[in-house]
Formats: C-alpha cells, sequence, structure tokens
C-alpha cells in the first residue's frame, strides 16, 4: 500500500508536470479570447514570483505571533470587503444553461409546476435548478432584483473553502506563514471572483475538495458519535455534490479510496472502515432519493426519449475538431433523433467512426489536446464565462480587452508558481491529506480528458487544492541564502529579463490591435432551442438599449425572412438613424458615432406577412434585473463601437510600469536571501 500512495502522488505529480508544460508554451487561445504574452516573458514573472514568495516567507515567520494575526485578520477582512464590492457592482445576466436555470428557478419560486423543454433535454440541470428556487422563494418576499443577495450568498459559500483551508493549514503545523499565503491567494484568485458571480454549478462545487478534507480531517481527531456525526456529514456535503453535478462523483471515490488507504494506516479499524464505505453508499442514497421526491412534487417528470443519453457526451468528447470541448452540431445531429433507442445508435456511431477516423496514434493526439483544454489555462474559463451585465462599472465594460491582457498575465504567473510548488509537494510527501488531493486530480482528469467532455472550468473543483499543495510545496524548497555577488549577479539577470519583457510586451500589445468594443449584448434565446417574436403587418416592437459607451454598430438576429422592416434607433427625442428594407438585408446596421447611455430601438414591419426576430424570452430583465409577473421578450442584439483606426492593446508606458514593479519587487525579494552573518 506505501508503494500504492507513493505511485498515486507521482502519477498526479506527472500530470501536473504536463500541465506546466501545457500552461506555459500552449495557453488555449480559442476560448475568451486572451491576448497571452510569450513564453519568455511567462517564464520571467514565474521565477520573479517564486523570489517573492521564498522572500516572503522568511518575513512573515519572523513576525511575532500578535503581528501575525493581526496581518491575517486584516486580509480576511479584506477579501470580505473586495467580494462584497464585487458582489454588489456586477450581475450576470445569465446565459446558455445558467439562463434556463435562473428561468426556471423564477417559474417554481412563483408557484409554477410547468417545467420547459430544455430539461427534459438536460435533466442534470434540474437538481441545482430546484436549490435556486428555494433560495430565491424568500428572497422575492424581500427584492424583485434577488440577483446581488445571490451574488453574496455564492460568495458566502465559496468562502468555505477559505476556512477549510485556514483550518488545515493549522493542522498541519503550517500556521504561520501558510494562512496569509493562503489567505492571499484567495484575494487575488481571479476564478474565485469570477465563479462568485457566476449562476451555475461551478460556484456550488469549487470549495468542496478542501471542505471535504477538512470534515475528513477533523473526524478523525474526534472519537465516539462525534466522529461518526462528522464523517457522515462529510458524505452528505460530497453527495450533495454529486447530485448537483455528475463529475463528483470524482471526489465521493476519492473518499472511497481514502477509506481503504487510512484502515492500511491504522487510522480506521476493520470495522470502521467497513461503517465508512456503507454510510457513504447510504447518504448518496439518501440524496438521490431525496432529491428525486422533490423533482415529484416540483412537478418534474422524465422524458426518456427528448434525454440526452450518457453515450452522446462521450461522443462529443471524441469531435476532433474541437479538442473535446461542446459542439452544438453534434448536439443538435443527436437531438434530432426522436427516441432514446435511435439517440443511443447515433452515438455509437458517431463513436465507433470518431474512433476509427483517428486511429490510435490519432486517439492520443486527441487526448493531449483534450488535457490541453483541461489543464492549460489557469483561468478555469473564467474570461469566457460572461458576456451580459444587468449591472457593471463602466470603466470595466470599456476596457474589458485590456484589464483581460493584464489579469490573464497575472492568472497565469500565479497558476504556473502553484504548478511548481504542487509537484514538489506530491514527490516529496506522503500524508494521506496530500494522496487525498492526488486522487481528486487523478480522477477529474481521467473522467474529463479519457472520457467525457471536456472545458477548463471542470477542473475549477482542483484550485482550493492546488493552492494548499503549493504553500505546503514552498516549505519544501530550499531556502536561498545568497551571498552579495550571487545577489548582484542575479540583480542584472532580473534587469536583464525585465528589459526582455518589456519590448515583448509591447510587441504584442501592437500585434493585438483592438478594431471594435462591444458596448451592449442582449444574446440569450439562441442556445438549445431558438426563441423568436412574431411582429405581424403594420406592428411595431420596441427595445430599450443600455449603451456603456460610444457606439455606431448595431447587429440584429432576424429569421430568414424578405419581408419589409422600418428600423428606427433614437437617443431621448433625437432619431440617431432610421433603415428601410428588408429583414434579412438588415442585419448590420452603421449609425453615426453615439455617446453613451439609454437608446430606444423600434422595429416596424411594413410588408405583407408577419417577420420574426430572435428574443430572449423571460420573467427578469436583462437591463435591470427586475423579476417580472408576466414573461417578457427581450430582442437579440449586439452593439458595437468600430474602430476606424484599430488600437492597440495596450500602451508601452504600461508595460514598462507593471514590469517595472514586478523587477523592483523582486530585486527587493532578492536583498532579503541574504546569509545570516552578511
Amino acid at each position: 500500500m506505501k508503494a500504492v500512495v507513493k505511485s498515486v502522488n507521482w502519477l498526479a505529480a506527472a500530470v501536473l508536470v504536463v500541465a506546466v508544460g501545457m500552461a506555459w508554451l500552449q495557453p488555449i487561445h480559442f476560448f475568451g479570447n486572451p491576448d497571452w504574452a510569450s513564453p519568455i516573458v511567462q517564464l520571467a514573472m514565474v521565477l520573479g514570483l517564486l523570489v517573492m514568495t521564498m522572500a516572503g516567507r522568511q518575513v512573515l515567520k519572523q513576525l511575532s505571533s500578535r503581528q501575525y494575526r493581526w496581518l491575517l485578520i486584516g486580509l480576511v477582512g479584506l477579501i470580505a470587503i473586495v467580494q462584497m464590492l464585487i458582489a454588489t457592482s456586477f450581475v450576470d445576466v445569465a446565459r446558455a444553461d445558467p439562463f434556463f436555470v435562473r428561468q426556471q428557478a423564477l417559474l417554481l419560486a412563483r408557484g409554477s409546476h410547468h417545467w420547459q423543454h430544455y430539461f427534459m433535454i438536460y435533466p442534470n440541470n434540474v437538481n441545482f435548478t430546484l436549490l435556486v428556487a428555494n433560495l430565491l422563494k424568500p428572497l422575492l418576499k424581500l427584492t424583485q432584483t434577488p440577483w446581488v443577495l445571490l451574488n453574496v450568498i455564492r460568495f458566502i459559500w465559496i468562502d468555505t473553502g477559505l476556512i477549510s483551508g485556514l483550518y488545515l493549514l493549522n493542522r498541519w503545523r503550517y500556521w504561520q506563514p501558510g494562512a496569509v499565503s493562503f489567505s492571499l491567494l484567495w484575494l487575488v484568485s481571479v476564478p474565485v471572483a469570477a465563479f462568485g458571480l457566476f449562476a451555475y454549478t461551478d460556484a456550488l462545487v469549487l470549495p468542496l475538495v478542501p471542505d471535504s478534507l477538512a470534515l475528513l480531517t477533523l473526524g478523525l481527531s474526534l472519537t465516539g458519535w462525534r466522529r461518526w456525526g462528522v464523517l457522515i456529514g462529510d458524505g452528505l456535503l460530497v453527495a450533495v455534490g454529486v447530485v448537483m453535478k455528475t463529475n463528483l462523483i470524482v471526489l465521493w471515490l476519492t473518499l472511497v479510496l481514502m477509506g481503504i488507504i487510512l484502515w492500511w494506516q491504522r487510522q480506521f479499524s476493520g470495522r470502521q472502515m467497513l461503517g465508512w464505505l456503507v454510510s457513504l453508499v447510504m447518504t448518496l442514497g439518501v440524496m438521490f432519493a431525496v432529491m428525486r421526491t422533490a423533482q415529484q412534487q416540483a412537478g418534474y417528470t422524465r422524458q426518456a426519449d427528448a434525454a440526452l443519453p450518457a453515450t452522446s457526451w462521450i461522443a462529443m468528447s471524441l469531435n476532433p475538431q474541437s479538442s473535446g470541448e461542446y459542439r452544438h452540431d453534434d448536439f443538435a445531429r443527436v437531438n434530432q433523433m426522436q427516441t432514446v433507442a435511435a439517440k443511443r445508435q447515433q452515438t455509437q456511431q458517431m463513436i465507433q467512426q470518431r474512433l476509427h477516423q483517428m486511429g490510435v496514434t490519432g486517439t492520443l493526439v486527441h487526448l493531449l489536446k483534450k488535457m490541453r483544454v483541461f489543464w492549460a489555462t489557469g483561468d478555469f474559463d473564467s474570461f469566457k464565462l460572461t458576456t451580459q451585465w444587468i449591472r457593471a462599472p463602466r470603466w470595466y465594460l470599456n476596457h474589458q480587452r485590456q484589464l483581460q491582457f493584464w489579469l490573464v498575465l497575472m492568472t497565469q504567473t500565479i497558476y504556473l508558481t502553484m504548478l511548481v510548488q504542487a509537484i514538489v509537494t506530491l514527490m516529496r510527501r506522503r500524508e494521506w491529506a496530500v494522496t487525498f488531493v492526488a486522487l481528486a486530480i487523478l480522477g477529474l482528469t481521467v473522467f474529463h480528458v479519457g472520457l467525457w467532455e471536456v472545458e477548463g472550468r471542470y477542473a475549477l473543483p482542483l484550485l482550493p487544492g492546488l493552492m494548499l499543495l503549493s504553500i505546503v510545496g514552498g516549505r519544501e524548497l530550499p531556502v536561498w541564502h545568497l551571498n552579495r555577488v550571487i545577489r548582484r549577479q542575479l540583480t542584472w539577470l532580473v534587469v536583464v529579463l525585465a528589459a526582455i519583457s518589456v519590448v515583448s510586451l509591447w510587441q504584442t500589445s501592437q500585434a493585438m490591435r483592438i478594431t471594435d468594443v462591444v458596448r451592449g449584448n442582449q444574446g440569450n434565446g439562441r442556445y438549445v432551442v431558438s426563441t423568436v417574436q412574431k411582429i405581424r403587418p403594420g406592428h411595431a416592437v420596441t427595445a430599450p438599449l443600455a449603451v456603456s459607451g460610444k457606439s455606431n454598430v448595431l447587429r440584429l438576429k432576424p429569421v430568414a425572412t424578405h419581408e419589409r422592416v422600418t428600423i428606427t434607433l433614437t437617443r431621448g427625442a433625437h432619431v440617431v438613424k432610421r433603415w428601410r428594407g428588408s429583414a434579412n438585408e438588415l442585419t448590420t446596421l452603421n449609425y453615426p458615432l453615439t455617446a453613451a447611455g439609454n437608446l430606444r430601438l423600434a422595429i416596424k414591419n411594413t410588408g405583407q406577412t408577419p417577420v420574426r426576430y430572435g428574443v430572449m424570452a423571460a420573467n427578469y430583465s436583462p437591463l435591470t434585473g427586475r423579476v417580472t409577473a408576466k414573461q417578457h421578450a427581450y430582442l437579440q442584439v449586439v452593439i458595437k463601437q468600430q474602430f476606424i483606426k484599430p488600437h492597440a492593446l495596450t500602451t508601452g508606458a504600461a508595460s514598462l510600469a507593471v514590469v517595472g514593479c514586478v523587477a523592483l519587487a523582486t530585486i527587493l525579494s532578492l536583498g532579503r536571501l541574504r546569509p545570516e552573518t552578511e
């Protein structure tokens, strides 16, 4: 068993070694349109951060217990303040799956038992929808715009991972400097902030690895009924995760395997191990039974012929054109089949055809591409999650691309540094808690890279575990004590790397030109089932448009029709522009550059037959977030500012300032790494 534990840890370390190579040399370019810095810049940043963390640990160790405690309290307080500001400043419209969840939850909270057809196709989202509906019921009694409160609730839940991490570091006797280091990582983590705003299951599962590990650690420290109360609570927690998000079965299996490992390490007797395994099976069964009853009470009945079979996700994952991520054409190909048998036959054919087409070598290459999607980006899809906002600061909306450039650089630097230090932990430590995280890493990687459809956000539950492994790995690294000559040489190396980085970042900025900026967007109504609104002859529809900055392009989504329409865009009492022609021709509309503010769009059918436009049909406004008693339609539109002269991604001054700050911090950190006798 000792050899098995060592092999598990080393295998997980090997996975992270591959992840380091991909994250450094081959980050994903097709998710969220990130603009990546060159590998030499990324390497320089990671080396600088490693030096800074090494010096930072020495500084934190030298603080008195009282000083350290107040520093930690201040840092945790800052986390709460920052998260509250984010929760109140940003409100997601919700798109794709989260849109259907939000809309259905509103209906259920109002007492309706009618379910949208989407949930017949995707029954896996029913349980989470029931959870959201039960949260909305009391909130709607307080306000008709409950989305900020839901943001706050999500952040509170996510922060259980912070509390669990701090508890674990205390139990591992690495409180100082571990607690401050973990809190600082939590504070600057872009995924933690982004998923706190994302109205879907990812926020629910984000803290489950540290939460489960903390409960298991606490349970083992207790005796009698208190031990079993905590351990059963751990099983229930993971069972909730499984019924909400299927891939969390990996965490449940991790608990099963940990029971066997703890028995081998004599922390469980044979009877206790058997009781642990039975309790895990029972808690999972209880949760499925509870959710099945809740579904029936909410009026949900599965339609076997409508649901996508599990093999559809396997077939989709083998599509060589998409690196294994979701493809709508694959979905449509299966969904058009009328019976469950026909759907299964179709997916089996797709699986066989794709495996035969790729062959053994092609399949291995495809798995590496899926591995890249799963592990290569430290933002875990943060930058592609939300493209539509009910509320967001105007400065953010108008400078998303520029802000994203620097956030991507920061996030990827932290991610690579965490991976490097986590590898050290996995190779050097043999504690069962390290193996727990290693099993979770291997389980989710095998599930999504080897079997299922893959996205970067599916790796999100591993983020807090990587943070913990990284902090422990920092303790394992040798402490540098650099003499004056070596410090001088390294300082010159920092200066050279900084100069190269400034030039490289400026070249990247010049190469990645910004030709347009989105000022407003409402794209719901196109996912799974297209939603349209009919405009009868002689009738018109109007729509208010919130525009965050100057704009001059408007895009509409008419359904193919040659009927004539008149489209009028106004700002206050002023007509910005009026267009006449067929709906098919009037899709991309150019108008004079107009200042930010509220515009109004009117579409009148001047033809003889009805015309149809894509809309979002919902019980809440995508502009104000206000919940409405009746369902209303909101036009699908994209509002942009197109530049005659493309803009650079960033400025030379910004590149110089950022790199200069990092270089200065690195040089000062080198100064801290001197021998004690010097």
